[in-house]
């Protein structure tokens, strides 16, 4: 049998497994990762979780930058990060506290970056607190963690994993280090409580050179995500690379290559490692059960000179359902714009600015925040935030003229259609993320079984409106109620636009989740 035989084989397989060719991609909330994961998001941007639309634009929304920045800022003489602070680092929420961990450089002796702790409660306002874990300049009041890497730390991916039965491992840590034993290689540590650390005997372990900023468990396995760029790192350009472990100590030395930017041919290349469209340092994670949405660097340099000081670095977003391939739901979007920020001496033209991001990006309240620094020469002296309301990264709204998405037919009203989920057989609710809804402007939600019918009672012609006009969380009812129940087989959302100004409806989000 041949290698094409072979693989449609196994196509056939799956198909018949999951009993339809569109049910290999079912969205099941009985098997969420995560004891905390209770549902799923649909995001307008995740075309696996919404595969089907009509007459609908996607558009992706910037983030606002915090009119307070920077958030956290060097301390004063004798302070463990007083010489440099970056970001490439780690934001975990836990029962409604902020952790972070990010990179500093005392100015007392020489001292290599170590890893700093701070917290926050809204995510702008922060605080070191004095640990007594680790002496510097004569005393131990300062906020460094116990974690000696015996050389400099590069990067910080930690890793909070509360289903682990270790309770000595619930704190997991991926770092880039360079040290006498480390070059440029990842090595890893546990944790009872992210503060306290026990490095791996088996480091370094990876013998690639990794840059990570994001890490994320999945399906029993761990998943490093970074860059490895240039000759000396395998690929002639920045690309976003992962490496897989299932104990977090012995890693693949092969990389799996999950999104890039670059051009390969027949298409014209553009040589030199500094030179043209790449991806700076993977993309730091937030797994939201059935999508991962991450953050990139966008590096952005001139076609006709290897000087990075000619190149700019926004944010951009890339979406994933396996944690290893990756995809742009706009291409080069910037998702947090850098402009004007940054800019250093007299001649702004010479000096793009640069964004560096880490892994952290978080709901407080009605906000999704998430955190960076300015990437470069000067630029490690702060970290800074932008935000979002809350979950509102991107919509879909109908439009007469469409750019990136389709014009509706009369006939036919503007409408999406989720992938199949499977909600057991248990009690399901629907909530919705919308904006611009009023007497003219309404959106209905229904359920249809994985055929696309319509299920009795859960119709356009059962839905109940609602009487507010936006909400980050718009509770759906039926005549019947709220509650999805009785149901065995997978179901489909469907979300369906109307009235005579339907086009100022946008929605966000949609939340599918287990009843209590």
């Amino acid at each position: 049998m041949n290698h094409s035989a072979v693989a449609l084989t196994i196509f056939l397989g799956i198909a018949q497994a999951s009993g339809t060719v569109s049910g290999a991609n079912v969205i099941d909330l009985n098997h969420q990762e995560q004891s905390s994961q209770r549902g799923a998001v649909l995001f307008p941007f995740d075309s696996y979780s919404i595969p089907f639309r009509h007459g609908l634009q996607l558009e992706l929304i910037q983030a606002k930058r915090y009119e307070g920045n920077p958030v956290l800022e060097p301390g004063g003489l004798g302070k463990v990060d007083t010489n440099a602070m970056a970001y490439y680092g780690t934001v975990i929420e836990i029962d409604g506290k902020l952790h972070m961990w990010y990179l500093g450089r005392g100015d007392v002796g020489d001292m290599p970056l170590r890893i700093c702790y701070a917290t926050s409660n809204d995510g702008f306002q922060w605080e070191k607190p004095n640990l007594g874990l680790v002496e510097y300049s004569g005393n131990s009041q300062n906020n460094l963690v116990d974690l000696d890497w015996d050389g400099k730390a590069m990067s910080c991916c930690v890793l909070y994993d509360p289903d682990d039965p270790d309770l000595e491992r619930r704190f997991k840590i991926f770092s880039e280090v360079e040290s006498p034993t480390s070059k440029h290689q990842g090595c890893v540590a546990f944790s009872p409580d992210g503060l306290r650390w026990t490095t791996s005997p088996h480091n370094p372990v990876t013998h690639v050179r990794i840059e990570p900023t994001g890490i994320i468990r999945k399906s029993g396995c761990y998943y490093v995500v970074g860059q490895n760029a240039g000759f000396d790192r395998g690929f002639q350009k920045r690309v976003l690379i992962s490496l897989a472990s299932y104990d977090f100590e012995h890693w693949t030395d092969a990389s799996v290559l999950g999104f890039r930017r670059d051009a390969i041919p027949p298409s014209p290349v553009v040589f030199g490692h500094n030179m043209g469209k790449q991806v700076h340092l993977g993309a730091g994670l937030w797994d939201r059960g059935n999508a991962i949405l991450g953050l990139y660097g966008q590096w952005n340099a001139s076609n006709e000179t290897d000087d990075r000081r000619e190149m700019r670095m926004d944010i951009g977003l890339v979406v994933s359902q396996d944690a290893v391939h990756y995809r742009e739901p706009i291409p080069d979007f910037r998702l947090i714009d850098t402009t004007e920020e940054g800019w250093k001496g007299p001649n702004p033209l010479g000096d793009p600015p640069r964004f560096a991001q880490g892994q952290g990006i978080v709901n407080i309240g009605d906000k999704t925040i998430t955190w960076y620094s300015i990437w470069g020469r000067g630029g490690d002296n702060s970290i800074r935030a932008a935000y979002w309301k809350r979950d509102r990264l991107g919509y879909f709204s109908p439009t007469r003229t469409p750019i990136e998405g389709q014009a509706w037919v009369d006939e036919v009203k503007p409408h999406f259609i989720s992938a199949p989920i499977r909600i057991g057989s248990g009690s399901t609710r629907i909530f919705v993320n919308a904006s611009g809804l009023s007497e003219h402007s309404q959106i209905t939600v229904e359920v249809l079984n994985e055929r696309f019918e319509k299920l009795d009672g859960y119709t356009d012609a059962d839905f109940i409106p609602w009487s507010d006009d936006s909400s980050v969380r718009l509770p759906v009812r039926w005549q019947r109620g709220a509650v999805i129940t009785g149901i065995s087989e997978p179901i489909r959302i469907r979300v369906n636009w109307d009235g005579l100004r339907l086009e100022d409806a946008r929605v966000y989000a949609v939340y599918v989740e287990m009843a209590e």
